[in-house]
């Protein structure tokens, strides 16, 4: 082993440690309460989640003497070979290490390194993250055994209240037999737990930043964020034509405009295939940009090309609207359910926006009345509320009419 990665390692041990103290300032995200107990662990998610952050925090938690941290961009820069890197550290620090890897994306046939450390250290532990999410999904073909992969989605509205305000909210708990009385009773604490801050410009400011990213970012930069996504993730893992890829960013455009889309409608625009169409849009969904959401139909899902796409951010969509001049009045409502159907896994779209969990859920802007849902038939087995950017708490036959902000506080 030369002494030229020897040092390597010894100098990266002292730089990280002094890099790492940068992230005692961060609050821990509360939806991990740990990242698990696995050997090997690997993060994923949209670019601009905090999974750096995530790593650190956890790096700090771990015993000084037992971990090691390095970024894969510098392995690359110096043209090193990542097994020769962790077999150094594991020669200076120990067997039972503790190695943190971020970007591990980066490094090519890394899936292979990784797997060959793991299986000949058999008390070594690697946590790793990457900004691909695509690269990283894809090394469960090889390491699904033995990796546990972690999502790192954008955070939740209790989240981002403890994140941006230091203020720890409960959940809220739904009770189906009474949502009425647990709503008003949820209502009162959370007025409590603010302390004088009012919950609906909170709610407003968190449909706009619902990503750590965008907490010391720019709006305007998230551009840049979705471009490294199309441009550095996708272009490297699908194998498209470079003038599909091209054609990537204005397929978002054209679901900025609206959550309604036909995979022969955007064929037609984007003059390419319907399969085509079916790839790319499943691209952006690997790499967290959109979501796709099922139908509901007779108390379960149907699975068929009858989907809807929302926004994991919804201001990718309000950044990408705004450069085709729509209107911020036209795009609203969608941003509301992009928000709903980013925070909520097991969700399916209905006539009436959504069915969540037993709840036949309609979303809206806080101009939203009770006529629409009172005209529904289909469901009816289902409890109806209304989620809206408002701030009163209504019932009108058997509909329950609830602030958004409460309804997101559920997760």
């Amino acid at each position: 082993m030369g002494t030229e990665m020897l040092s390597f390692v010894k100098k990266s041990k002292v730089d990280y440690e002094q890099t790492a103290q940068a992230y005692r300032k961060y609050k821990k995200r509360f939806i991990f309460k740990d990242l698990g107990k696995g050997r090997l662990r690997i993060m994923y998610g949209l670019r601009g989640t905090g999974k750096t952050t995530l790593m650190f925090q956890e790096y700090l938690e771990t015993s000084e003497k037992k971990r090691f941290y390095f970024h894969a961009n510098e392995i690359k820069l110096l043209n090193l070979k990542l097994l020769e890197v962790l077999e150094a550290a594991i020669y200076l620090f120990g067997r039972d290490l503790h190695i943190f890897i971020d970007e591990v994306s980066r490094l090519e046939g890394w899936e292979e390194h990784i797997k060959v450390a793991y299986d000949k250290y058999p008390k070594l532990k690697i946590l790793l993250t990457g900004s691909s999410s695509l690269n990283l999904l894809n090394s469960k073909k090889l390491l699904a055994r033995r990796a546990g992969y972690i999502h790192v989605p954008p955070l939740s509205f209790r989240e981002y209240v403890y994140l941006k305000y230091g203020i720890y909210l409960d959940p809220f708990k739904l009770r189906e037999g009474d949502v009425l009385r647990s709503s008003i009773q949820y209502s009162i604490y959370l007025g409590e737990k603010l302390k004088g801050k009012k919950p609906l410009p909170i709610f407003q400011e968190y449909l706009l930043t619902n990503l750590p990213y965008l907490f010391e970012h720019d709006n305007d930069t998230l551009g840049d964020l979705v471009e490294k996504a199309i441009f550095l993730d996708i272009a490297e893992e699908a194998n498209f034509e470079a003038s599909t890829i091209g054609k990537m960013e204005r397929l978002i455009l054209l679901l900025s405009a609206s959550n309604k889309i036909t995979y022969e409608g955007i064929s037609k625009d984007l003059g390419i295939s319907k399969s085509t169409v079916s790839q790319m849009l499943t691209y952006l969904e690997k790499s967290g940009i959109i979501k796709k959401v099922y139908p509901y139909k007779q108390g379960k899902s149907i699975v068929r090309k009858e989907w809807k796409y929302y926004f994991m951010v919804p201001a990718i969509r309000d950044y990408y609207a705004q450069k085709l001049v729509i209107p911020d009045s036209e795009i609203h409502g969608n941003m509301l359910e992009d928000i709903v159907a980013s925070n909520l896994d097991g969700i399916f779209f209905s006539d009436i926006d959504f069915v969540y969990k037993g709840l036949l859920v309609e979303v809206g802007s806080k101009s939203k009345g009770f006529s629409q849902m009172k005209k529904t038939k289909s469901i009816m087995h289902l409890k109806k509320i209304i989620a809206y950017e408002g701030l009163d708490i209504q019932e009108e036959q058997g509909i329950i009419k609830i602030p958004l902000y409460l309804f997101l506080s559920i997760i």
